[in-house]
């Protein structure tokens, strides 16, 4: 569906594990996939400067040679270059990207567009706006053929990790206040607690009801040991 992946593809039984255990977006594409990293494309803008397949690179340093033509266009690159292991890749909505206004403007107002003098024309350096949403890496490097094991061991990692994790600054402020709030009645409760059991042991027995007996020390007031504790006036 989308033509990102050329090459070696991931093995059926494995993909197939991932889209039934972890679902489907909303256009019908599974939440998590299995890629091989040099099989993994990408679209890119600028200007291509093509060279003739005999030309070595130190020749191409030194000027020796001369590039067949140069163009500004956009073309399909590795995303993982170097990578020579699985990976693991999840899908985000085109929200994660940011609005399609702000995807088109210049890198300078923080949009994606590079001005390039030689073409006297702007490209977008990350290649056209995701209007369908795109995969991108967890962070999982494989080096071995993945059993269904691993796989379910790093994506459920994944998604822990997310459970916890706030989207953005303002949802993480009010967190964190959330839990400086919780804390704070948590050593409230605390407190109070404390003070109704020393003051449950400190009251007279029978609730100050007259009795009869005989020896045994008189116990210190109430008055007295809230004195002691550091309770000056009553509620």
């Amino acid at each position: 569906m989308r033509d990102d992946i050329r090459g070696r593809r991931a093995p059926c039984h494995l993909q197939r594990f991932l889209t039934r255990r972890y679902g489907r977006t909303l256009l019908g594409e599974p939440n998590f996939r299995l890629v091989w990293a040099p099989s993994r494309l990408e679209q890119s803008g600028g200007v291509w400067v093509d060279w003739h397949p005999t030309d070595s690179p130190s020749a191409r340093q030194s000027g020796g040679a001369q590039p067949q033509r140069r163009r500004a266009e956009m073309r399909w690159v590795r995303k993982y270059p170097g990578e020579e292991c699985w990976l693991i890749e999840r899908w985000l909505p085109p929200s994660t990207y940011g609005s399609r206004e702000q995807w088109y403007r210049p890198v300078s107002a923080g949009g994606t567009l590079i001005w390039s003098s030689w073409a006297e024309s702007a490209l977008p350096a990350c290649g056209p706006y995701p209007s369908r949403g795109d995969y991108e890496d967890i962070g999982v490097r494989m080096y071995w053929y993945p059993s269904e094991r691993h796989l379910t061991a790093a994506v459920d990692a994944v998604l822990r990790r997310l459970a916890v994790a706030p989207a953005n600054g303002c949802t993480r402020a009010q967190r964190r206040t959330l839990q400086a709030q919780q804390e704070q009645t948590r050593r409230d409760q605390n407190y109070d607690e404390f003070c109704r059991t020393v003051l449950d042991d400190a009251g007279q027995a029978f609730g100050g009801a007259p009795m009869c007996g005989y020896g045994g020390r008189p116990r210190s007031s109430s008055v007295e040991l809230c004195d002691r504790i550091g309770i000056r006036q009553h509620p």
